[in-house]
């Protein structure tokens, strides 16, 4: 009996220091975490960790998670030690009760984990997470606008539409002269791009739109500026599903049910956030992904770069698939998606020039040289008169301190946007206040569309010249309350109610 008692208490000892020890572990996790997001990501929080990890990450490049934890393993690795050192210093003191250290140990630990989690919450917004689930804003009932609702008068002869996302491309890349924030011209490209055609922008240079809540990673941007509302939910989403934001009606959405063909490129796997599930469930677009490729012989699976297969081949098979939709009898879509600037560092392809000091300001050269290649090409095709091109980054550049090396503090960061070719004149494309929302009837605008109201979803015509949401309510108030929860969203975007479409005020 007594030799049962022994055991028994051994066991407990051995099983309390085993749970110190993982409590310590996931501390040191949760506080590299936070740290590493606080640093690295602007704007970055447990909302967009619990969406990507709800969503999927699959697809996300090798490099990028190598990189990652190329930074973290060994901070991670020292922390470690250094939290677990005063547990290994009380199990090394002689002619101490074992079952007092095991009651230290274990107070020890717990105290780190509040110490962790406070710092996790802190510095990884959780007051915005609260906000998100508990408190309650009409910012979007109120003022949203069902685009089935709205009437859109397309022009007799239809206008295509190419759609190229500039993964994570902003204005302050450009020359400080003409609107940017750096000191010389990395994209002299895309510079001219946004001064010969059509600009919205935040100032009397060059500029763009602002990100607000829901608006700030790749599908979030796609989202918002093809279907005018922010991604939320996150809490319980459907976005893994096939009713990917049901009660939406978006761009794919509109274009299919006026006969155009819709054709989504990109160089990564569709399944990585929920990209799939969007565009099959809005247009249900002909997707060509990696997976494609390799499925369809244009390339083999060993060959696989970066995020699947890089940007010199996108555009090359982007000019197939053009040619290809031109030859049809009906209007065309083609979304093209790069991903060779997507953080960290980006991929420069062989042979790409490296006349400036870091990679990630040669990849950003490398790839408006691409982009407007692809533009030279497209004005020579038969098909370019009846094309309007829109040029936009998805979200802003997500690593931060490529940017703040180099930047004003006071530089307004905005998205780089550009229309070439429009059926339409903008009234006043300066001086402008407008979020991602706006892009999508301004999109549609572009290609001679009239919409009833000038407003879809939460966007308003940039065309128009009517006042966007964030003039109305300023973009302080305008991004808060898009931070609390929304019943309405919740019901009528993400719910069972949303097969059935949303029914407001126009």
């Amino acid at each position: 009996m007594k030799k049962k008692i022994k055991e028994n208490k051994k066991n407990s000892r051995v099983f309390s220091s085993v749970l110190s020890t993982i409590i310590i572990i996931v501390s040191t996790i949760l506080i590299m975490t936070a740290l590493y997001m606080s640093f690295t990501f602007r704007n970055k929080g447990i909302k967009d960790i619990v969406y990507h990890l709800k969503s999927g990450i699959g697809g996300t490049s090798p490099d990028v998670v190598f990189s990652i934890l190329g930074a973290c393993i060994i901070p991670f690795t020292i922390m470690l030690a250094v939290l677990l050192l005063p547990m290994f210093l009380l199990k090394r003191k002689k002619n101490y009760p074992a079952k007092r250290a095991g009651r230290i140990k274990m107070v020890y630990s717990i105290g780190v984990m509040c110490i962790a989690s406070t710092m996790f919450y802190n510095l990884l917004g959780g007051d915005d997470y609260v906000k998100a689930v508990f408190q309650e804003s009409p910012i979007i009932e109120e003022n949203y606008v069902d685009p089935r609702n709205v009437t859109m008068n397309f022009p007799e002869k239809k206008q295509n539409l190419i759609l190229i996302y500039a993964e994570s491309i902003e204005n302050s890349v450009l020359n400080k002269n003409i609107g940017g924030g750096w000191n010389y011209s990395i994209m002299p490209e895309l510079e001219e791009i946004a001064l010969e055609n059509t600009n919205f922008s935040n100032t009397d240079k060059i500029g763009g739109f602002h990100q607000v809540e829901g608006t700030t990673w790749s599908i979030a941007g796609i989202t918002a500026s093809t279907s005018g509302i922010p991604l939320k939910g996150f809490v319980n989403n459907e976005y893994k599903s096939e009713n990917f934001l049901d009660g939406a009606y978006s761009l794919g959405d509109v274009l299919r049910d006026e006969g155009y063909n819709l054709k989504v490129m990109m160089g990564s796997k569709a399944e990585f956030g929920g990209k799939e599930q969007f565009f099959k469930n809005h247009g249900n677009y002909d997707i060509f992904d990696f997976h494609h490729a390799v499925d369809n012989g244009y390339m083999r699976e060993e060959d696989k770069v970066w995020w699947g297969y890089e940007d010199s081949k996108l555009f090359e098979w982007s000019k197939e698939e053009a040619t290809k939709l031109a030859s049809e009898d009906k209007p065309f879509n083609l979304v093209i998606e790069t991903v060779n600037t997507h953080y960290t560092d980006g991929w420069l392809e062989e042979g790409g020039e490296e006349k400036f000091d870091t990679q990630y300001e040669n990849v950003h050269a490398q790839s408006s040289q691409q982009i407007n290649e692809f533009v030279e090409w497209v004005k020579q095709q038969d098909f370019y008169e009846n094309t309007t091109i829109v040029i936009m980054g998805d979200h802003l550049g997500m690593q931060d301190k490529f940017y703040s090396d180099n930047l004003d503090s006071n530089y307004d960061r905005t998205v780089y946007n550009a229309i070439i070719n429009p059926r339409i004149e903008a009234k006043n494309n300066k001086n402008r206040s407008f979020t991602t929302f706006d892009m999508y009837p301004t999109i549609l605008a572009s290609l001679g569309v009239e919409i009833e109201g000038e407003q879809l979803g939460l966007g308003i015509n940039m065309y128009s010249g009517k006042d966007t949401l964030v003039e109305k309510y300023g973009y302080d108030y305008f991004n808060e309350e898009l931070m609390k929860n929304s019943t309405f969203y919740n019901d009528h975007i993400l719910g069972e109610d949303a097969k059935d479409g949303v029914t407001l005020r126009k």
